[in-house]
């Protein structure tokens, strides 16, 4: 893969942990708290942070993550470890940016259509705000649910993905680690810290 190509598949994975798009900012007065006793599928606000680890089946990256999602709006910022190169994907329902790619930003009327503009991929990027709270995704049929004996999501495929998860926070209801793939390509996420927020 060439560096170019490589740093493509980098912005698909930044692209890939976002899901709908005005970005919410970090302000002095922002209450994030820890979500432990908080049930994901009742929270809209949360921010999760960790590494991520993409492959196309022959050759692959690695870099860390700060996703933050209000309601519809989310700011994603990847961060390559060693050339500390950084994208950001920014957006909500009505539209999407892209930051660090070559040439400057890039707009697009969502998220899944400036992944096509940019890589020519499509990616169901509005499920990914469910997948990596350890739900089925909202925005497409869900073709199989597998869960574990505490009734959490265990394995699920869903357009064309099968997501697995595979570790929890403190053996809660936040998943820690979880990997998708659909075809050569996977995406493995390693979380290390979660956190929600005030709607």
């Amino acid at each position: 893969m060439t560096p170019g190509c490589r740093r493509a598949f980098l912005a698909l994975a930044c692209l890939a942990l976002a899901a709908c798009a005005q970005a919410p900012r970090r302000t002095a007065g922002e209450d994030w708290r820890p979500v432990a006793g908080t049930a994901p599928e009742a929270v809209s606000a949360f921010r999760v942070s960790g590494r991520l680890a993409v492959s196309d089946g022959r050759d692959g990256g690695s870099a860390g993550f700060l996703w933050l999602q209000r309601g519809e709006a989310y700011e994603v910022e990847l961060r390559q470890p060693v050339s500390q190169r950084t994208w950001r994907l920014s957006g909500d329902a009505r539209g999407a940016v892209l930051h660090g790619g070559d040439g400057g930003p890039r707009h697009g009327a969502d998220a899944q259509a400036l992944l096509f503009e940019v890589l020519g991929w499509q990616l169901p990027v509005r499920d990914l705000v469910d997948w990596v709270r350890g739900l089925p995704g909202a925005g497409a049929p869900v073709e199989r649910l597998e869960r574990d004996g505490q009734g959490r999501v265990r394995l699920l495929r869903q357009a064309g993905w099968q997501v697995e998860y595979r570790a929890w926070l403190d053996e809660g209801a936040w998943p820690t680690r979880i990997q998708a793939r659909q075809g050569d390509y996977s995406v493995r996420i390693n979380v290390q810290d979660w956190a929600v927020g005030r709607d």
